[in-house]
């Protein structure tokens, strides 16, 4: 590598480190409430989180990596236009497409990363996730810690009070309020009851002996119509056979208000709402390797939006790495073209270009999980119209020169002529 290439690929490599810490950083800002739950509201040890946190980068610095490689070399190519180092470099006899060279040498860089990352950081990323939400599940039913005579709230949208807890750990003199479905709140008394931890279902069961459910139903027809009959069969299979005294055991479907006797009865005391809070930070299809896409391909009805959406995700396994050295040759030519707005307006350029083709990308996407569109057109279309824009930037300035980019933006935004209402002094 010459020593000019030597010098522009060390200032591409410098706003490339600090552009992808930046928008990593930035990335990371969307889920700290999320993970910040986690410690305070949830209790999840700090340690855990960190962890968890760590599983996110792969996915972060997935989604960086272009938006870095082309801000960089936008930047870079900016600053040496504007402080006329790129003429200098010209008037050498080094042309533009030798000052590509660094730019290109970036993107390989920046796409074999990504591909590094799809291959092997999404799936560590997907099971490490996993296994982390088996712990938090282990510990937060290991460190739930049920008082005697007082109202314990440690679970999502139940109240549960117990008059006595045994060395064996059974509670007797049971009070839940169930409130987990507004529109069905129920009450329960029981006499004993004790938690079984189910680890491989990831639920915490209470079993209850011998007990009441009071219950209120705002839409009685409703049930009556759907879940009662379910509702009497569960209590003909757990309640033992009543006397006629008590006549109340079976359930009036025509009353709001009811009372069921039970002998035996499991509530699940679930823990999701903590373990949901970690679903946001699975990846789900984008995770599953290329051998087990192509797998599920072969197991799915071919046109249905399922094997679309399989298709649309084994495409962009391979197109979601070269975007970034697509990115980084646009970059080069639209930096030297916007030699006068200097650094400002080469951020304010990268943004465009980033929101239209992750506008385009995610439109084209979707149209292709759709149907609409063949999922490899819907991929890699975008990327072909990038492609040719980078082309056609590169040959501009090679043939005519650096170009004002924002004083062409005004030039037309000058030649747009307004209604006459709306031009200045019309209301006068």
């Amino acid at each position: 590598m010459k020593r000019l290439h030597r010098y522009i690929f060390g200032e591409i490599l410098t706003y490339f480190l600090l552009c992808l810490f930046l928008l990593t950083f930035v990335l990371l800002l969307n889920r700290m409430f999320q993970l910040t739950d986690l410690v305070v509201g949830k209790g999840v040890p700090l340690g855990m989180v960190i962890r968890l946190l760590l599983t996110l980068m792969p996915v972060l610095l997935l989604a960086a990596l272009p938006a870095a490689a082309l801000i960089a070399c936008i930047l870079a190519f900016s600053r040496l236009s504007s402080d006329n180092e790129s003429i200098a470099m010209t008037a050498t006899g080094m042309s533009l497409y030798s000052q590509l060279v660094p730019a290109g040498l970036l993107g390989l860089i920046a796409a074999a990363s990504s591909a590094a990352l799809m291959t092997f950081g999404l799936p560590w990323s997907q099971q490490a996730t996993e296994t982390i939400t088996s712990e938090i599940f282990q510990t937060r039913a290991a460190a739930l810690e049920i008082r005697e005579q007082v109202f314990n709230d440690a679970f999502d949208g139940i109240v549960l009070y117990v008059r006595r807890i045994d060395r064996d750990r059974k509670m007797r003199g049971i009070l839940i309020s169930d409130s987990r479905e507004p529109e069905n709140t129920q009450v329960i008394f029981a006499e004993e009851g004790y938690l079984v931890n189910d680890s491989v279902s990831r639920r915490l069961i209470l079993h209850l002996t011998q007990g009441t459910l009071h219950k209120f139903d705002s839409d009685p027809a409703k049930k009556n119509a759907g879940a009662g009959g379910n509702a009497s069969q569960a209590l003909a299979r757990k309640a033992p056979p009543a006397p006629p005294a008590q006549a109340s055991a079976v359930p009036d479907l025509d009353n709001p208000y009811q009372i069921l006797r039970f002998s035996s009865y499991d509530i699940n005391m679930d823990l999701t709402q903590t373990l949901q809070e970690t679903r946001a930070f699975r990846t789900g299809l984008r995770a599953q390797p290329i051998a087990e896409l192509r797998r599920q391909l072969g197991e799915l009805e071919p046109g249905s939006v399922k094997h679309n959406a399989v298709l649309v995700e084994l495409h962009k396994k391979f197109a979601t790495p070269l975007v970034c050295l697509i990115l980084a040759f646009l970059g080069a030519p639209l930096g030297v073209q916007n030699r006068r707005s200097g650094r400002h307006g080469g951020f304010a350029l990268s943004l465009a270009v980033l929101l239209m083709y992750y506008l385009l990308s995610t439109f084209s996407d979707g149209m292709g999980e759709s149907g609409v569109l063949p999922p490899a057109v819907a991929v890699w279309g975008p990327n072909a119209i990038l492609a040719g824009l980078a082309l056609w930037a590169a040959r501009r300035v090679v043939r005519r020169g650096a170009m004002d980019l924002f004083g062409l933006a005004d030039r037309a935004l000058e030649r747009i002529r307004l209604p006459r209402w709306l031009q200045p002094g019309a209301a006068a």
